[in-house]
């Protein structure tokens, strides 16, 4: 589905950071052109060498920044995101990874809470693991100071991202901290799904931390674990609105291939 284009509101540039993840980076950009908020771009770092054109088709080329550029191996991802910074042109921008799925309604929601603050990003996040015992077996996972993935924020060049390979993210979202944020709920949790497929810039163990991070989840999972009643720990039951984001993606994954 492609929602429609128009300049309402202020633009958002949606920053992607890709290399040779096609199938994986098409299921970003179909959420892209599905969300609900109209003023948007894509906004592409690619130093990949597969051709994305087939799957950036459908993007109107005004609202499409693809810059490849050729591997350097001392460049970091930090390097990277820095210069999709460099060539936004919106007043705002949103974090938006290759391998993560989005909600119709992520942009337009975070918009909506952002309000006069500097930054906003939600406590927690779907998760789910590309893994037999996983597939069908999504969670709510918190991270400590909020997912940096769901940043949105307004345009500020004095804000940078480390020149880091990893963490770089986890960085830039502290230093937003003083200008004023706004921390959406668990319940907001659906708008993005983090997933874990194999290649990701993070190990396995990264995201199955997320399962039971804090003190109170920590404590439930081990106990659920010890009786054996983990498949009615807290953090499995999702709300109507959190299944449907999540057999959203689900439907789209299959129908890509990617599991």
């Amino acid at each position: 589905m492609i929602a429609p284009f128009n300049e309402d509101g202020p633009r958002i540039s949606c920053l992607m950071v890709t290399a040779n993840r096609r199938k994986l980076a098409e299921r970003s950009i179909n959420c892209f052109l599905a969300q609900d908020y109209p003023n948007r771009e894509m906004v592409i770092v690619d130093d990949g060498e597969e051709d994305y054109a087939p799957i950036l088709a459908a993007i109107p080329s005004e609202r499409l920044i693809h810059h490849r550029l050729v591997k350097d191996p001392t460049r970091t991802l930090g390097d990277l995101r820095n210069l999709s910074l460099d060539i936004a042109r919106g007043a705002l921008v949103s974090h938006w990874d290759d391998d993560d799925w989005f909600d119709p309604e992520r942009l337009s929601r975070q918009h909506e809470a952002l309000g006069g603050k500097a930054a906003c990003w939600t406590a927690a996040t779907l998760v789910h693991l590309d893994d037999p015992a996983w597939l069908e077996r999504p969670y709510i996972g918190h991270i400590q100071g909020g997912a940096p993935s769901t940043i949105l924020h307004v345009r500020d060049d004095s804000i940078r991202y480390p020149s880091e390979r990893k963490g770089e993210d986890s960085t830039f979202r502290d230093a937003w901290v003083k200008r004023g944020v706004v921390t959406m709920g668990r319940e907001w949790s659906a708008l993005l799904i983090r997933c874990f497929h194999g290649s990701n810039t993070w190990e396995r163990d990264h995201f199955t931390r997320r399962v039971a991070l804090r003190p109170q989840d920590i404590v439930e999972w081990n106990i659920r674990k010890l009786f054996g009643t983990t498949d009615k720990y807290s953090q499995f039951r999702l709300t109507p609105r959190q299944r449907a984001s999540f057999d959203a993606f689900y439907a789209q994954s299959r129908a890509l291939g990617i599991f």
